[in-house]
C-alpha cells in the first residue's frame, strides 16, 4: 500500500478530478448543440440534512477557488493519449476553457440550513459543474456538520469489497466520485482497488479521470441521463427522445462509449426506441434504476425478440450497488448468458460507521445536481422508482401522459 503521505493529499485543483462521462459529454454537447443555455439545480433527497455556516463558508471558498482550475499541457496530453475518443477540436476547446463561477453559479443557505444552488450558462459552458460541485457539497458537509466519524479501518473495509469482488469473478468499475465523503477518501479507495490480488474477477478502472492517472487505472464511463433528457426536450418528443439522443451520440463517437443510459423515461420508452439497427451500434445497455433481476430478463428478452444473441451485449449495473448485490446480479446474469459489469459508488467511497458508536451507520448525503431546463424548455427524468423523477412537477405530468397514452410508461 502507497505511504500515508500520498494518501493524505489535498482534494486538487485539477480539472481531470472530474468524472469521464462529462468530458465526452462536454465534446458531444459542443458537437451538436454548443449555443444552448441550460440550468441545472441542486436536489437534496435527504431533508434532514442541514448545513450550518461553517460548512457554507467553506462551500462558498471551494466554488471561489474553480476559477483558477484549468487544463494543464499535461492533462491534456494525457486525454489525448488515454482517450482516443475525444477529438483533436474538443482537446483544443478544453485546452482554453474556463470556469467562470461568479457568474454561473447561484448559492445561498437559508435560516433553517437548506442549501440552495443554480447553475445557469451556455450547456459547453456549465456542464463540468456538476460533479465539482457535489463533492464539494459533501466534503462540506463531513468536515463541519456530520463529524462523528474516521477513516479507521477504510482500506481494509476496501480491499475486502474488491477482493469480494475479485474472488466472485465480477468486472467492476470505481464510480465514487459525486457520492464521495470527501477526496482523502476516494484516494484510498482507487489506491486499494489498483492494488488488489489477481483472480477471476478484475477492477476495470475509475469514473475519476485524476485518480485513473495516479494510480495508472483505465479511466471508464459513457453518458449522463442530462443527454437524454436535454434532446427530448429540445426536440420535443419523449416518444423518440431516446432514439435520437443514441443516434447523435453515435455520430459523435463512432461506436466508441457504446453502453446505452435505460431509465430517462423509463425502461419500456427506450426499450420501443432500441430497434435492431440501434441495438446493432451500441455494445450493451446500463441498468441504473428498478429491479435489476426483472431489467436482465427484460434485456435478454428484448435482444431475442429483434434477432441479436444476448450473449454478445454487456448490461453495466450501476444503481446502490454493494458487493453482496453486485455478485447476485452476476450469477443471475450468468444464468440468461448475458454479460455484465458494475459501477460502484456510494458503497465504495461513502460507507463509513460513526465514530461514537461503531455499531451504527454514518450516514450518506443522498444528492444530485439535475438539468432543469434548456433554454425555456424543461427538462424532466422519469426514472424505473417514481422517488427518483426530476424536473418541474408540470412537466412531469405531462410527459407521463404523453407516455402513457402511447403505451410507453409501465
Amino acid at each position: 500500500m502507497l505511504v500515508t503521505m500520498e494518501l493524505a493529499e489535498p482534494a486538487p485543483q485539477s480539472i481531470l478530478d472530474q468524472d469521464l462521462y462529462k468530458f465526452c459529454m462536454q465534446q458531444a454537447v459542443l458537437e451538436h448543440y454548443p449555443d444552448v443555455v441550460v440550468e441545472y439545480g441542486f436536489i437534496n433527497r435527504d431533508p434532514s440534512m442541514r448545513f450550518n455556516q461553517a460548512a457554507f463558508t467553506q462551500l462558498q471558498k471551494d466554488i471561489a477557488h474553480m476559477e483558477h482550475t484549468t487544463a494543464t499541457n499535461k492533462d491534456i496530453e494525457y486525454l489525448k493519449h488515454t482517450c482516443p475518443y475525444l477529438s483533436a477540436e474538443y482537446l483544443q476547446f478544453l485546452a482554453s476553457y474556463r470556469f467562470n463561477p461568479t457568474v454561473d453559479i447561484a448559492c445561498s443557505l437559508d435560516e433553517m440550513g437548506a442549501l440552495e444552488l443554480k447553475i445557469r450558462g451556455k450547456w459547453t459552458q456549465v456542464i463540468l459543474y456538476e460533479i465539482p460541485l457535489l463533492s464539494m457539497i459533501s466534503s462540506a458537509y463531513f468536515s463541519h456538520v456530520d463529524t462523528d466519524w474516521n477513516y479507521t479501518g477504510q482500506l481494509e473495509k476496501i480491499t475486502a469489497k474488491g477482493s469480494q469482488l475479485v474472488d466472485a469473478s465480477c468486472e467492476f468499475a470505481e464510480f465514487g466520485t459525486r457520492r464521495r465523503r470527501d477526496f482523502k477518501t476516494q484516494n484510498m479507495v482507487v489506491c486499494a482497488l489498483s492494488q488488489l490480488h489477481c483472480g477471476p474477477g478484475q477492477c476495470t478502472g475509475t469514473s475519476n479521470v485524476y485518480l485513473a492517472r495516479k494510480y495508472n487505472m483505465k479511466p471508464v464511463g459513457t453518458v449522463g441521463h442530462e443527454w437524454t433528457m436535454a434532446i427530448a426536450a429540445l426536440e420535443g418528443t419523449y416518444e423518440n427522445g431516446n432514439s435520437l439522443a443514441l443516434r447523435k451520440w453515435h455520430a459523435t463517437f463512432k461506436g466508441s462509449l457504446g453502453i446505452a443510459l435505460t431509465d430517462t423515461f423509463g425502461t419500456t420508452a427506450f426499450f420501443a426506441n432500441f430497434d435492431r439497427q440501434l441495438a446493432s451500434l451500441y455494445a450493451g445497455v446500463r441498468h441504473d434504476s428498478g429491479d435489476p433481476f426483472q431489467f436482465i430478463e427484460r434485456v435478454h428478452a428484448h435482444y431475442t425478440k429483434i434477432g441479436i444473441s444476448p450473449a454478445t451485449k454487456t448490461i453495466v449495473f450501476s444503481d446502490g450497488l454493494d458487493p453482496e448485490k453486485a455478485i447476485r446480479v452476476r450469477k443471475y446474469c450468468a444464468k440468461y448468458a448475458v454479460n455484465c459489469s458494475f459501477g460502484i459508488g456510494t458503497n465504495f467511497t461513502n460507507d463509513f460507521l460513526c465514530a461514537s458508536d461503531p455499531t451504527k451507520q454514518s450516514k450518506a448525503a443522498n444528492i444530485v445536481i439535475k438539468l432543469l431546463k434548456c433554454g425555456d424548455r424543461y427538462c424532466v427524468k422519469l426514472s424505473d422508482v417514481t422517488s427518483k423523477h426530476t424536473g418541474d412537477a408540470c412537466e412531469v405530468e405531462r410527459a407521463q401522459t404523453s407516455l402513457t397514452r402511447l403505451g410507453l410508461l409501465d
